[in-house]
């Protein structure tokens, strides 16, 4: 049983060390410039979004904590600051072309915009691995909250650090 523990210690070690070094930006910093087109050709630029607030997911449709979190990012995120005006939210599917994130984005009957990254060009500014990722970006843009992976205490860090922002903005 020791055994056990001491592998299962040093595996949960080794894998925050590499969630660490995954980062590529990091809270305090500025949100790197980025643009995509949904399937309707509109474009979404951080660019554009000085001002708001912004909340940015990346997300696989296959990963299971992405798939876990998707309900609570509906319910407690997109339903409950959808229609203040100095809010943004976008869900971006790592290694996902448009179609497949619609598929998945109507599947869950998700509400929020979602946007395919097939080849990671965006995900790549932000981090080497590891999802699901949830930035949120002030209205000056800067990163304020950066996460990998889901729990739901996280996820109710996130939810009261975007709820402040929202109120004082």
């Amino acid at each position: 049983m020791t055994v056990f523990f001491a592998i299962a210690t040093l595996s949960l070690s080794i894998y925050g060390q590499n969630v660490e070094g995954s980062n590529i930006v990091h809270k305090g910093e500025q949100v790197p410039d980025f643009s995509l087109n949904d399937e309707n050709g509109q474009s979404f630029s951080i660019a554009d979004q000085k001002g708001s607030i912004v909340l940015i997911n990346f997300f696989a449709t296959w990963c299971g904590p992405c798939v876990a979190e998707m309900p609570l990012l509906q319910d407690k995120v997109w339903l409950k600051y959808k229609d203040h005006t100095n809010f943004k939210f976008i869900a971006i599917g790592r290694g996902h072309n448009q179609s497949e994130v619609i598929a998945f984005k109507n599947k869950y009957k998700l509400g929020f915009p979602v946007y395919g990254d097939q080849d990671k060009s965006v995900y790549s500014k932000f981090a080497t691995g590891y999802i699901p990722r949830n930035y949120i970006i002030d209205a000056e843009g800067t990163i304020v909250y950066a996460s990998v992976g889901f729990t739901k205490e996280e996820f109710k860090k996130m939810t009261k650090t975007l709820n402040h922002l929202i109120i004082s903005n």
